[in-house]
């Protein structure tokens, strides 16, 4: 219950009440994003985990990770759906383009793209219950109905079975990142520079670690006396991307707000944890994209340490001749 409870105070300290009205500079939500009519964002609309119903104007693009954009005033820059829909109403207004990932571009006569009016593609009607909100998880929506071994069990106890165990699983690694940076913050912000500095490089060590670690087992696993080290290759495995994950999320929570180590952290974790919550496989992607960024960071620690450890000498310096 703990590690929930902190799940949901680093949402609130992330995400306050939308402000109906105004400007800002930059707009991110965890659920869904309104930007009423007579509102100007200077800057892009992100919705996180939920939809972004855009009826002012944004002036940057609009994004809805885990949902669906809808656009009935005017959008600057381009209108992005991962996991969900883009909809462009017949008064929708979009400078640049449109496109969705795991979804479709829905357009109504009169939108406008690019300065041109496209051809009429009308959403379908939405069916009852299904609204603009968070996407729901689809693998608790179509589960069978199972007998176990004590005899049957509704369905809707093993969803919300599924759904606790599932919120404590993105709990226990918000809490965990938050702990990592509360007790390591050197090493933590050390792994976040090399991400920064070299991404592409520490993305490819990352790659590359994935089968060497599973080399490393076997090699070990040849010799009776490797045995035992073989086994504590996953244990160290899972040192690395817990650390390296951290890194990530720090990363993450300083672009949104710049504060002590911990508290970025605990934002960019909440951040992380949503979008791994999106559906297969944008969520699954996103998992395995931050765990090798994290994996391959630590690889480059480890060997820029071992690069910049001096030689031991082989004895006292000789005195020079008097």
């Amino acid at each position: 219950m703990s590690l929930i409870i902190c799940l949901g105070l680093g949402a609130a300290v992330l995400f306050g009440s939308a402000t109906p009205s105004g400007a800002a500079e930059f707009l991110l939500r965890a659920g869904d994003l309104e930007v009423p009519a007579g509102t100007v964002v200077h800057g892009s609309a992100i919705s996180v985990g939920g939809a972004a119903n855009i009826a002012g104007t944004v002036e940057g693009d609009a994004v809805a990770i885990g949902g669906s954009v809808e656009v009935t005033g005017r959008v600057e820059g381009s209108a992005h759906a991962v996991g969900g829909n883009v909809i462009l109403r017949s008064t929708a207004v979009v400078d640049r383009g449109a496109s969705a990932v795991a979804g479709t571009v829905y357009y109504e006569p009169g939108a406008t793209v690019g300065g041109t009016q496209v051809q009429p593609n009308p959403p379908p009607p939405i069916p009852p219950g299904h609204g603009r909100g968070p996407m729901p998880f689809p693998w608790l929506y179509h589960l069978p109905g199972e007998s176990w071994v004590w005899g049957p069990v509704p369905l809707f106890i093993l969803q919300w079975m599924l759904l606790t165990f599932y919120l404590v699983i993105l709990a226990s690694f918000v809490a965990s990142a938050w702990l990592v940076a509360v007790l390591f913050p050197g090493l933590t912000a050390r792994l976040a520079q090399l991400i920064e500095r070299d991404p592409v490089g520490t993305f490819v060590a990352g790659i590359l670690g994935w089968p060497l670690t599973v080399v490393i087992m076997v090699l070990l696993a040849l010799s009776v006396l490797g045995i035992p080290l073989a086994m504590l290759v996953p244990l160290a495995l899972l040192v690395a991307l817990q650390f390296g994950t951290t890194a990530v999320a720090l990363l993450v929570g300083r672009r949104v707000r710049r504060s002590g180590i911990a508290l970025e952290v605990l934002v960019g974790a909440v951040i992380l944890a949503i979008i791994f919550s999106i559906p297969h496989p944008v969520g699954a992607l996103a998992l395995l994209g931050v765990s090798t960024w994290g994996l391959g960071a630590v690889l480059l620690a480890l060997l820029e340490a071992r690069r910049s450890r001096p030689f031991p000498s082989a004895g006292p310096p000789a005195s020079p001749p008097g």
